[in-house]
């Protein structure tokens, strides 16, 4: 239990730097895209966050499950929401361009 635990925490760490990361590059415009003095031009790529958040939800509802599958299956989960989340930014912000 104690393993799944830390895999469950460092998991959740480092995917959600990473998600963090990414969606305040996406936000603030990338390089060069960024020609206003605002600091998030289109902010609706944090529905990333949203998107990994539901992801990382997954991982505690499956911590508590005896199955080792299942751990497993929400913690590939929560590292494919990413992609995921990127895909609906990505249409949102062209459907509200």
């Amino acid at each position: 239990m104690i393993v799944r635990k830390t895999v469950a925490i460092i998991n959740a760490i480092l995917t959600g730097i990473l998600v963090i990361l990414i969606s305040t590059f996406f936000a603030s415009g990338g390089i060069g895209e960024n020609y206003t003095d605002q600091t998030f031009v289109a902010p609706e790529f944090f529905a990333i966050l949203v998107i990994w958040a539901i992801g990382a939800l997954l991982v505690v509802w499956m911590f508590f499950k005896k199955s080792l599958y299942l751990f497993i299956l929400s913690l590939i989960i929560t590292w494919l929401s990413i992609p995921v989340g990127i895909k609906l930014a990505a249409y949102l912000a062209y459907i509200f361009a």
